[in-house]
């Protein structure tokens, strides 16, 4: 009786390792700087950079714009799609980005009408 509940305790946390390693393992292919391009937004939120990270097992993320650091206060990615939830001059924004072949690729609503985002992943540099 107690080998059993021994291998059941050993299985358990076996599980919960393995559930942990593979939430961490979905993160690491989004977390970077990644450069991004919105055509068709107003100036100057048309391209800028969007940093994405780990922070206590939980994704953290802010886009920089000509400078100004905004926050991203909702993220979430599951099954390849990051959803971002965040202000623009006072507008929510939800923007909905599917990750194919590297690239990160959505389209969000907006007073003025949708706006496509694109973005690529920026390399890291050499030293």
């Amino acid at each position: 009786m107690k080998i059993s509940r021994i291998l059941l305790v050993v299985l358990v946390i076996i599980s919960v390792t393995l559930s942990s390693n593979a939430a961490e393992a979905k993160f690491k292919k989004i977390i970077g700087v990644w450069e991004f391009a919105a055509p068709n937004a107003p100036q100057p939120y048309d391209n800028g950079i969007l940093t994405i990270k780990e922070v206590d097992k939980k994704l953290a993320a802010e886009f920089t714009v000509q400078g100004q650091a905004l926050a991203v206060p909702q993220i979430e990615f599951a099954e390849n799609t990051l959803t971002l939830g965040f202000e623009v001059e006072n507008t929510p924004i939800n923007l909905i980005l599917k990750l194919k072949d590297g690239v990160l690729e959505g389209v969000t609503e907006t007073p003025n009408g949708p706006v496509t985002v694109t973005a690529k992943q920026k390399k890291a540099e050499t030293k």
